[in-house]
């Protein structure tokens, strides 16, 4: 009799426990299991998105290998135009429409639109701010400055903490640049950074970086008690004396 009014008061303390919680947890469980469908749709949703974003870049993509950027046809140039402000209006922040900046700027470079290229890589590098797309743009626009023969501008570009996977690479374009305007002590100096980032199964960089470094002026020789601008001088002047 006992253990039956136990049940009965375990069953009694139950219908009260319910009428005073029963509530609030079906509440919680009807929100969790809404959170967890939101959580799936959006996930879903996003996954569309970047599909559709990808569809469109691809489009891009195909237009640009039906022919030279700068011979396109005029339909041509104007659907891939159309196709990338669609991406950065619809595709906002998205790689796809970074890409999508970067083959703008290929194709204004074609049409030597330069100062439109550079304003597509600067957003670029501005919305990719430490990101591996990042470096690329930035690498772009240094050679499109150092081809302006803005050379300050572009080595400034390079100054930017840089990966170690791609040192060499931008090594070896500040080397260009310093070459391009005439310092050629400073792309020896580049050139040699470059060879000594360089990785050993990369023998196709090397040998064309050790090309460079060949076309530019041997270390200069400093004479003891000689300034440095004395051994600038004498290097410059080379075997110009002989004759």
């Amino acid at each position: 009799m006992a253990e039956h009014l136990t049940d009965e008061q375990q069953l009694e303390s139950l219908k009260q426990w319910w009428k005073e919680n029963g509530l609030q947890w079906v509440l919680i469980i009807a929100l969790s299991v809404a959170g967890w469908y939101a959580w799936q749709q959006w996930q879903g949703n996003k996954k569309a998105r970047t599909e559709m974003g990808s569809l469109i870049y691809i489009e891009m993509m195909d237009i640009a290998s039906q022919a030279p950027l700068s011979a396109l046809l005029d339909e041509q140039r104007e659907a891939m135009v159309e196709k990338s402000e669609s991406l950065k209006k619809d595709y906002a922040g998205s790689q796809y429409a970074n890409y999508a900046g970067l083959l703008l700027a290929k194709l204004a470079v074609a049409e030597k639109r330069l100062d439109d290229a550079a304003l597509e890589l600067q957003a670029v590098i501005d919305n990719t701010q430490g990101e591996e797309l990042s470096h690329i743009a930035r690498m772009r626009l240094a050679r499109l400055e150092m081809g302006r023969k803005n050379y300050p501008e572009a080595l400034s570009l390079l100054e930017a903490e840089t990966p170690p996977a791609i040192l060499a690479n931008v090594a070896e374009l500040r080397g260009d640049i310093h070459l391009f305007a005439g310092n050629q002590l400073a792309a020896r100096a580049a050139y040699q950074a470059a060879l000594a980032a360089i990785g050993s199964d990369d023998q196709r960089l090397k040998a064309l970086i050790e090309l460079k470094l060949n076309q530019v002026l041997p270390a200069a020789i400093v004479v003891p008690g000689a300034s440095a601008g004395e051994a600038s001088a004498t290097m410059e002047g080379g075997n110009g004396d002989e004759s």
